[in-house]
């Protein structure tokens, strides 16, 4: 089979350059599919909150004053300070214990060849 490869050459001309209509009939296509998902997802907005008769509510007390001091927070990392610095932590190790391995392994290749030569 690999010499079947070998015998069988031939020069590679490719595809033939892409007229302008075939260009533009690209274009359009894509264009279009944005506009109907952009019009399919702004009707969806306009109908998502309507009322529907079975539907189930989430009961929230609105007399209350903390709700609005007390407004959400989205730091992903607030609570979790020990967990990154134990993350960072175990890379250090890693990379540390690899380094100092290999220092070692040097050191003792040194010798061996030392004591091979001799």
């Amino acid at each position: 089979m690999e010499r079947e490869k070998g015998i069988k050459f031939f020069q590679c001309v490719g595809d033939e350059p892409h007229t302008e209509e075939f260009t533009e009939s690209i274009t359009d296509k894509r264009d279009n599919l944005e506009q109907t998902r952009q019009n399919t997802m702004r009707s969806k907005d306009c109908h998502r909150y309507t009322t529907q008769a079975d539907q189930d509510f989430v009961v929230v007390d609105t007399t209350s004053k903390n709700d609005i001091t007390n407004q959400p927070k989205w730091d992903s990392f607030e609570n979790n300070h020990f967990a990154m610095r134990r993350r960072l932590v175990d890379i250090f190790l890693r990379n540390s214990n690899k380094l100092i391995s290999r220092m070692r392994a040097s050191k003792r290749l040194v010798k061996i060849k030392a004591w091979i030569e001799s």
